[in-house]
């Protein structure tokens, strides 16, 4: 028997292939029109809700 360490670390990369790892991290931007357009009644039934959330057009 092999002593396995299942030690879960959230920058383990090892199950990727490095041609990914190696890139440089970019975000991706947000499009603010297709969030504005999201229907917020998917959202109900959620515990928590912004109550100051404003949408700035």
């Amino acid at each position: 028997l092999f002593a396995s360490c299942f030690c879960l670390n959230r920058r383990d990369t090892g199950n990727f292939d490095r041609e990914f790892t190696k890139m440089a991290v970019e975000l991706t931007p947000t499009d603010k029109l297709f969030i504005m357009n999201l229907d917020q009644n998917e959202f109900q039934g959620f515990s928590y809700t912004n109550p100051e959330f404003v949408i700035q057009v």
